[in-house]
């Protein structure tokens, strides 16, 4: 069952490389909320997720205050962007396979991350529901609660 935590600590600083050579740094993002989907394309609780994920980046893609973005976790980097094409998803994808396993341990995906402008790692969804009817409801009431956090 898809549950939210807490984990109430700062994200670690990161340098990563996404599917399309941007590179991405935490500390470039400081000042911003971020709302980050951990996904894999074997997973199908993934490919459950990623369809309302999309909906959310277009809905939220061009606020200033917030950058919306995915970190793939397949162990294989290449099959992110057909699958990216295959499903006419355009949301930005982050290879982070070592980044993502050192810092959660465990890996299971979908995971949800809301990290609020000054870096602080305010919420995790671990799983999805895909019966769920007001998950994206619920993402951007937490998404408001970090701006004023």
């Amino acid at each position: 069952m898809p549950r939210w935590e807490n984990p109430g600590k700062d994200l670690p600083s990161f340098r990563l490389t996404d599917i399309d050579g941007k590179v991405w740094y935490l500390k470039r993002l400081q000042g911003k909320t971020l709302l980050v989907c951990i996904w894999a394309t074997w997973s199908g609780p993934s490919q459950w997720i990623l369809p309302k994920f999309q909906a959310l980046y277009e809905q939220l893609k061009d606020r200033e205050d917030l950058i919306v973005f995915s970190m793939n976790v397949d162990e294989d980097s290449t099959l992110a962007r057909p699958f990216m094409q295959k499903n006419n998803y355009t949301f930005p994808v982050v290879p982070a396979f070592t980044f993502v396993g050192q810092l959660v341990g465990f890996l299971s995906v979908p995971r949800m991350w809301i990290v609020d402008s000054n870096g602080k790692w305010l919420w995790e969804q671990v799983g999805f529901d895909a019966t769920a009817t007001d998950w994206e409801e619920d993402v951007l009431k937490r998404l408001g609660s970090s701006a004023v956090a």
